[in-house]
């Protein structure tokens, strides 16, 4: 079923099949926390508040979302009263989830943050740069790197952790402003408008965007932690949706977006900000990395030298085309849905009885044939034992933040496929 289309920012009633409830679509994608931090491919809060909200129902349920991303089921989890648990392969993911899920202490805050600007103005003298900088020099100016490296340096020294990381989220989010990359652009790019702007005399003011940041930040954040109690708790247990270190039968509600298939490259997009975070200082390591997600292109040609199969006709068939035009795509789609199966078999595992695992996904073009992802993801999905309850379909929004960048042979992702399952 279609939904109507949806208009910019302008709220819309949305009303699902089975007259089973409404999904407004509203400005709150900058409430809260959910501002803080750019990430890829977000999905918008009003898709887990609407699943909370149905599928929930005394408070401290446990909610999961096994792709957490930026944290957003997480949030709106802990803003419905319910503990939460989290898991991604991405560090970065898992650094920004905990942080906007953090409450602060008001009073601590602000007076941690006025003893972080006093001391600020030092940074411009700082001489060093970090450790094997060369893996990013061609992203920043010296001098940038210097102010940035001070920086860090002035904020690891507060003895607070809570407020400590929060502030190191704020500097990672001041990163990509002043580099070198286009700031717009989802992968790290130096744009024409960029090389146009460093001709024309571009100026790069580390304190002042740190700053301005974190003011925005500081205000998030204690709007959350005064909407919220200290003891509903969000917990980061893991990077591996395949193994999840969950008791059988414990989670009422999972709600997540899954990982797009041929869709982005989030250790290429999340590069600069591993590297000045220290998650991710080596090639070696981004690399390590970029193997264990679900949906990755980074295998070996040993790997893909071989046909692999799912065990659906339909997919199976598809799969077979495109090994005709492309192997390596034709494995990436095979594991992506291998993976997925296993992932399921987990959910079903810790999922309640009569517990409901909500999905939003997108469908995909691989060397131009289209994957209906969200039909093969049903199949999996019963295969494993849960029962499809609702499926249907919404236009995406943001469209631009989930493009695959190949063009002909990727595609754009032109809507969102809402799947209601039930153990």
């Amino acid at each position: 079923m279609k939904l109507p289309d949806i208009k910019g920012d302008i709220p819309v009633n949305l009303k699902i099949p089975n007259h089973c409830s409404v999904l407004v679509i509203s400005k709150s994608q900058r409430s809260m926390t959910h501002a803080l931090h750019k990430y890829p491919a977000k999905y918008i809060p009003e898709y887990p508040r609407w699943a909370i909200k149905k599928y929930t129902g005394n408070k401290n349920n446990i909610v999961l979302d096994p792709f957490c991303g930026s944290g957003t089921s997480n949030v709106e989890a802990k803003l419905a009263g319910h503990n939460s648990l989290a898991i991604d392969v991405d560090p970065l993911a898992r650094f920004i989830t905990k942080n906007k899920t953090t409450n602060q202490n008001k009073t601590k805050l602000l007076s941690t943050k006025e003893q972080l600007y006093d001391q600020l103005s030092s940074i411009k003298s700082s001489k060093e740069l970090p450790e094997n900088f060369d893996m990013v020099k061609l992203w920043f100016r010296p001098n940038v790197a210097k102010e940035l490296y001070g920086l860090k340096r002035q904020i690891t020294q507060i003895q607070d952790s809570k407020i400590r990381d929060f502030f190191l989220l704020c500097f990672s989010s001041s990163i990509r402003k002043v580099s070198n990359a286009d700031p717009k652009l989802v992968l790290p790019k130096i744009s024409k408008y960029m090389r146009i702007a460093e001709e024309n005399g571009r100026e790069i003011n580390v304190i002042e965007t740190f700053k301005k940041i974190t003011d925005f930040s500081t205000e998030r954040i204690l709007e959350f932690s005064n909407a919220t109690s200290a003891q509903t708790k969000v917990k980061i247990i893991g990077n591996d949706s395949r193994k999840m270190k969950i008791d059988d039968e414990t989670v009422t509600l999972a709600v997540t977006s899954p990982p797009y298939l041929n869709a982005h490259d989030y250790v290429r997009s999340h590069k600069l900000e591993l590297f000045w975070l220290g998650l991710a200082q080596y090639r070696e390591q981004l690399i390590s990395l970029d193997r264990k997600y679900i949906g990755t292109e980074k295998f070996y040609k040993d790997e893909y030298s071989a046909l692999q199969l799912t065990g659906i006709k339909e997919l199976d068939y598809k799969i077979s085309k495109i090994a005709k035009i492309d192997t390596k795509r034709a494995y990436v789609t095979a594991k992506f849905f291998i993976d997925m199966e296993t992932h399921f078999e987990e959910v079903h595992r810790v999922l309640e009885k009569n517990g409901h695992y909500v999905m939003f996904v997108g469908s995909n073009v691989i060397r131009k044939i289209m994957v209906p992802t969200y039909q093969y993801l049903i199949s999996l999905a019963e295969q494993s034992g849960l029962k499809t309850e609702l499926h249907f379909s919404s236009p995406l929004i943001k469209r631009m933040e989930v493009q695959s960048g190949r063009k002909e042979s990727g595609g754009f992702i032109e809507e969102d496929w809402i799947l209601v399952f039930r153990k």
